[in-house]
C-alpha cells in the first residue's frame, strides 16, 4: 500500500511533517492567482488614473484661478487708468479756468494802472493851473 496518498503521512501536501511541496498548484488556483494579479494591476491603474485626473483637476482649477486673477488685475488696471484719465481731464480743465482767471485779473490790473495814470495826469494838470 502506498502511504503518500493518505492524509497525515509524510510527503503529502498539507501534512504537519511538511516533507512534500507546501502548496500544490491546481489549475483553479493558478487562474485565481492570475485573476488576482490582473485585478491588482487594474486597481493600481484605476488609482493612477484617479490620481492623474485629480492632478489634472487641480491644475485646471489653478489655471482657472490664475485666469480669474489676471482678469481681475486687468479690470483693476483698467479702472485705475480710467481714474487717471478722468483726473488728468479735470486737472486740464482746472488749469484752463486758472489761466482764464489770470488773464481777467491781468486785464483788471492794467485797467487800474491806466485809471491811476489818468488820475495822476489830471491831478498834475489841476495843481499846475
Amino acid at each position: 500500500m502506498d502511504n503518500s496518498s493518505e492524509p497525515g503521512t509524510p510527503g503529502t501536501p498539507g501534512t504537519p511533517a511538511g516533507n512534500g511541496p507546501l502548496n500544490a498548484l491546481t489549475p483553479d488556483r493558478v487562474n485565481q492567482q492570475r485573476h488576482a494579479g490582473h485585478s491588482s494591476i487594474v486597481l493600481s491603474s484605476v488609482r493612477a488614473e484617479l490620481r492623474d485626473s485629480s492632478v489634472h483637476e487641480k491644475i485646471s482649477q489653478f489655471n482657472s484661478l490664475a485666469l480669474h486673477g489676471k482678469q481681475l488685475e486687468r479690470k483693476t488696471a483698467d479702472a485705475a487708468l480710467s481714474r487717471a484719465i478722468l483726473g488728468r481731464e479735470e486737472a486740464e480743465a482746472e488749469m484752463r479756468r486758472y489761466r482764464d482767471e489770470t488773464r481777467a485779473l491781468r486785464k483788471l490790473v492794467e485797467e487800474g494802472r491806466e485809471r491811476e495814470r489818468k488820475v495822476g495826469e489830471r491831478l498834475e494838470h489841476v495843481m499846475v493851473s
